[in-house]
């Protein structure tokens, strides 16, 4: 991955991969953010520690969690389709991977789109998540100027 912006990557290249580890703290955050209380999440069960709650994995899975991820000052962004295929668990304490890789890019109505896969896997290689997401670049001009109105 070299220092591109994000709306100049193409298909094949990818976002750097993130390892991060879910805390307890984490998880019940989330739990209480959603008010999701269910024992799985707290205590466990079926001989598994409590599991990350999928609010945490949808948090951690989007392409500005990358550290490559760079977007430049003249450019907007926005989620434009997801698609959620959850795939097996995670608990919590274990060490989670994320994986980011653009399928495709094209331009549509005068904005850039770009089509990538966001793979999520546990400490034991297996997959717990797969995004399937689009995202869309466009200049910020006038909305920039908009925002910037009356600011002194």
């Amino acid at each position: 991955m070299t220092h591109r912006f994000a709306h100049e990557l193409q298909a094949g290249d990818r976002y750097a991969s993130l390892e991060f580890t879910v805390t307890p703290e984490m998880n019940q955050q989330a739990l209480f953010s959603v008010e999701d209380f269910n024992p799985l999440y707290i205590h466990g069960g079926d001989g598994h520690g409590p599991l990350v709650h999928p609010v945490v994995l949808m948090h951690m899975s989007p392409r500005t969690r990358s550290p490559s991820y760079r977007q430049a000052s003249d450019m907007g962004s926005a989620l434009a389709r997801d698609r959620s295929i959850f795939l097996g668990i995670a608990e919590v304490g274990e060490v989670l991977h994320i994986d980011w890789l653009i399928n495709q890019t094209y331009e549509q109505r005068g904005r850039i789109y770009q089509d990538y896969v966001a793979s999520v896997t546990n400490a034991a290689g297996k997959a717990v998540l797969r995004r399937e997401m689009s995202a869309t670049f466009f200049t910020l001009g006038k909305v920039k100027t908009f925002a910037l109105e009356g600011k002194a």
